[in-house]
């Protein structure tokens, strides 16, 4: 029996619940920061702040306020965030055309053992596609930030299906899942006449694994059997995102943060991530990052018609010596450009470099109430700087102010 179109989707959606196993502590895949290189450490002018740098929470509802920060008058105006983001997938993309390309040729002989021997050029097909993995990112949570407070939850789920030619049927299998449910709050103060702000978070860390799931040839070719796959898979995310009694399954750590505003277009920021953290009882690398932000007063504007530029310059994760990453691949660069409609839109875009790959993306916003955001990054899959390019596209829908 043949595989359907809206099973091979159908099996996607299941498997976005899941997630590969995370080296290190979690972190929250936020698309604005993404899109500019991830350089964001000395930006963090809005609900962000909560997972790049807590000091950030002292600008909302600062910049662009004449009455309290003169200086920065001409910046727009951020009162507070309040944002509930729907579930939203970051997928390597240009990764699903080999497998696409080979259901296409090779559709007619999954029905049986008998069709796949018949077809002459299936295995040597299959072959290219051997230990091949997709990566797939499901991402939900909501935040909330106002001046100097702020808190969030999320979510982030992956899963790498990799495909393993046998002689007869091609196996995929699900080699580890890892589902990451967080809590972090934040609070930020001022000092130096509100030039310099410092700000602590907490992250409370819920990680719950699901090891080597194989799929058998039945699975596949049978549409009962096909079915109640998918069920078990989303009975078995549904029951670790549920399993909260399993106190080995929590860490626990803090985060700090300063930003200092040298001159009104001119801000330096740094912080520190994950401190004390232990997860799968090991005990996470602190991440440090510094960076610097410019916002140059001629191309910026506050007002009815708004605008906001950022060009940033970020040194992230400066203690992970990991996959023989080379200095020049923690630089990360990129700007941003976003233009305000009085209260009825707001169009953002972005680009840049993160770790030596570009990235971009940008954003819409209507009536400050629905947000779509949509980003492009890579990660480095290789066990040195510039050896395998995974690349990402995300998009996520938020509601909220």
């Amino acid at each position: 029996m043949k595989i359907q179109n809206t099973s091979l989707l159908a099996l996607s959606a299941v498997l976005a619940f899941a997630s590969l196993a995370a080296a290190g502590a979690p972190e929250h895949k936020t698309l604005r920061p993404l899109a500019m290189g991830n350089a964001f450490v000395a930006v963090v002018d809005n609900k962000d702040a909560l997972y790049y740098n807590p000091a950030g929470l002292n600008l909302i509802n600062r910049l662009g306020n004449a009455a309290r920060r003169p200086a920065l008058a001409s910046y727009p105006r951020n009162r507070f965030d309040a944002r509930l983001n729907a579930p939203g997938l970051a997928a390597p993309a240009h990764e699903y055309s080999p497998f696409l390309n080979f259901y296409q040729d090779h559709s007619g002989s999954f029905g049986s053992v008998d069709d796949v021997k018949s077809d002459s050029t299936m295995r040597e097909d299959m072959a290219a596609l051997d230990g091949r993995a997709i990566a797939l990112n499901f991402m939900a949570g909501a935040e909330f930030a106002m001046n100097n407070y702020g808190g969030a939850y999320w979510m982030n789920t992956q899963v790498t299906p990799v495909l393993h030619a046998n002689p007869f049927l091609p196996t995929p299998e699900v080699q580890d899942i890892t589902i990451d449910q967080v809590i972090q709050v934040a609070a930020a103060r001022s000092f130096m006449k509100e030039k310099l702000a410092v700000g602590i978070g907490y992250r409370l860390v819920n990680r719950q694994q699901i090891r080597e799931l194989e799929i058998t040839a039945e699975q596949v070719s049978s549409d009962s059997a096909r079915n109640q796959l998918q069920d078990d898979l989303i009975d078995s995310a549904l029951t670790k995102m549920r399993n909260l009694s399993d106190l080995g399954a929590y860490g626990h750590g803090f985060d700090v943060g300063a930003l200092y505003q040298y001159r009104p277009w001119l801000r330096f920021g740094g912080a520190v991530q994950n401190i004390g953290l232990y997860l799968d009882h090991e005990l996470a690398t602190p991440k440090v990052t510094v960076g610097v932000a410019i916002t140059p007063p001629l191309l910026s504007s506050g007002g009815i018609f708004a605008r906001k530029v950022n060009i940033a310059v970020d040194y992230e994760d400066l203690l992970n010596n990991q996959r023989n990453y080379k200095p020049l691949s923690k630089l990360n660069f990129g700007a941003e450009v976003e233009q305000y409609g009085w209260r009825f839109f707001s169009v953002r875009v972005a680009g840049g470099f993160k770790g030596g790959y570009w990235t971009a993306g940008g954003g819409v916003s209507l009536f400050d109430f629905i947000h779509v955001d949509a980003s492009s990054w890579a990660e480095e899959g290789g066990y040195y700087t510039g050896q395998v390019e995974e690349r990402l596209f995300a998009v996520n829908l938020g509601l909220g102010f």
